[in-house]
């Protein structure tokens, strides 16, 4: 059984036990009951925000998905340990992406294709649910910190700029890069993401093609030009 099975199998079991159906747990969720269904038999991987809400909805903590599941020495790092590094795999790195748009989502997922097989991709659709969900890391297990965000600057709840300030003020995630990817042509957008700490700035294009062109150049820069601070702090 796969990790993605065991996690729908979970899922499954959970939404049964308090009774809810697949069309109550989409509407909750905001996804598609046919959604539902391909992430309980393991043919979807469930994103770290659609994890985080499942969390909230059955009253658990993200461990509870992964409890019983044989993992082996392969795998990746966690959010878990005294060293946010440890037991790290460097074959792929791990991009989030904080994007509230499921169109832009469509469209970075399709832009980055061609590196599948060197990045592990996750997405969350807000930012408050990342820093929510980060601040219930003790409880976390088998969920990789990201080596790269990329981050849209309008969102709900807060603001990009505000996600931005309040990861750089996390000491544990404060070395992270992030790539900020918004539709946003405002000077002072830009000037306030540098002061905050962003690694970078693209725009997002009408042109897809020059969209897949810049995101590519900005992943192969972090990817293969440099060192990324978790091979620092190995």
């Amino acid at each position: 059984m796969t990790i993605d099975e065991y996690v729908g199998q979970k899922l499954r079991d959970y939404r049964e036990k308090v009774g809810l159906t697949l069309l109550d747990l989409s509407e909750r969720v905001g996804v598609s009951h046919q959604q539902i269904h391909k992430y309980e038999i393991g043919q979807t991987k469930i994103s770290m925000g659609a994890l985080y809400k499942f969390c909230k909805i059955f009253s658990v903590n993200p461990n509870c998905f992964f409890e019983g599941f044989p993992f082996d020495e392969e795998d990746d790092g966690t959010l878990l340990g005294n060293d946010i590094a440890e037991n790290r795999r460097f074959d792929k790195i791990n991009v989030l992406l904080i994007e509230d748009n499921s169109e832009d989502q469509f469209l970075i997922r399709r832009a980055l294709e061609e590196f599948e097989s060197k990045i592990n991709f996750y997405c969350f659709y807000d930012g408050e649910d990342f820093l929510n969900f980060i601040k219930r890391k003790v409880n976390i297990t088998s969920i990789p910190i990201p080596d790269i965000i990329f981050m849209d600057l309008n969102m709900p709840k807060m603001s990009g700029g505000e996600i931005l300030k309040s990861i750089k003020q996390n000491r544990e995630l404060q070395y992270i890069p992030i790539i900020i990817v918004t539709g946003s042509i405002s000077r002072q957008d830009i000037i306030n993401a540098y002061k905050n700490f962003a690694s970078g700035y693209i725009r997002k294009s009408f042109e897809f093609e020059t969209f897949k062109k810049n995101l590519k150049t900005a992943l192969e820069y972090w990817t293969e030009a440099v060192v990324l601070p978790h091979q620092a702090i190995l």
